[in-house]
């Protein structure tokens, strides 16, 4: 198995820090989002592929999820999971983590009422395959919420990033390389990471093709809460991430 970026010496530390900024974009745009799209988790089970520390668990769980069950490649990330976990669920320890890539899921007995997965599907190079596996996993009328890093991102491969004006300020993204999918070289931290860029039309037509039925699409973006600009300032501009809701057919 491939090792994970996050288990490389200090770069956990360094997430967990980030993290733990209660304005960090996890907190202000990708959580509050990723929850409001839910439905009703009541008696459900529920898989959260690259669950990370299990924060999105823990509170699957507090919204009545009978079973809820985390993958992610990172070992740092799952023993912090389950150090977090367990301190909420001594007495009903309704909770399994494995160690596993999100293309393995097939290696699971079990089969869901819900899938997630948080800020993670542009780490996926075929992502047609890992539909498929994620469409056999859910049960009948099951349904899928994820998130990751906007089209409009991952489409980045070299040069400036923005245009500025002459005082230095943002005024437009550039999107050169929007065309152009395929494997991105990263650094985040000093370390490096690959990703994988693949067009709204891509994304869209690939659940279609699955069988998924699209039920909603968000690109939550700050332009009406100025309290937030300071710290958020390309987010005026153009949306970080994609959520996308869909069902099993």
């Amino acid at each position: 198995m491939k090792k994970s970026v996050y288990d490389n010496d200090g770069f956990f530390e360094l997430y967990q820090k980030l993290r733990n900024n209660p304005l960090s974009l996890n907190e202000v745009v990708e959580k509050p989002t990723m929850l409001s799209l839910l439905p009703d988790l009541t008696e459900k089970t529920l898989l959260d592929m690259g669950c990370g520390t299990g924060e999105h668990l823990q509170l699957y769980l507090q919204r009545k999820a009978k079973f809820v069950v985390g993958i992610d490649l990172s070992q740092s990330m799952l023993q912090q999971a389950k150090i977090n976990l367990t301190k909420h669920n001594e007495k009903q320890p309704h909770f399994a983590l494995h160690h596993l890539a999100m293309e393995h899921i097939d290696e699971l007995a079990d089969e869901f009422d819900v899938i997630t997965s948080s800020f993670a599907f542009h780490y996926i190079e075929d992502f047609p395959k890992l539909l498929r596996k994620i469409y056999h996993k859910l049960k009948p009328d099951g349904e899928m919420i994820f998130s990751q890093e906007h089209p409009i991102v991952t489409c980045y491969k070299q040069g400036d990033r923005w245009q500025k004006n002459e005082h230095k300020q943002q005024i437009a993204y550039r999107l050169n390389y929007y065309r152009e999918e395929g494997e991105r070289d990263r650094s985040w931290f000093k370390q490096p990471f690959k990703t994988y860029h693949r067009t709204i039309a891509t994304i869209f037509n690939d659940l279609i093709a699955t069988g998924f039925k699209i039920e909603k699409v968000v690109e939550p973006m700050l332009a009406e809460q100025a309290e937030l600009h300071n710290e958020f300032k390309d987010l005026q501009h153009r949306p970080v991430l994609l959520f996308v809701k869909v069902r099993k057919c």
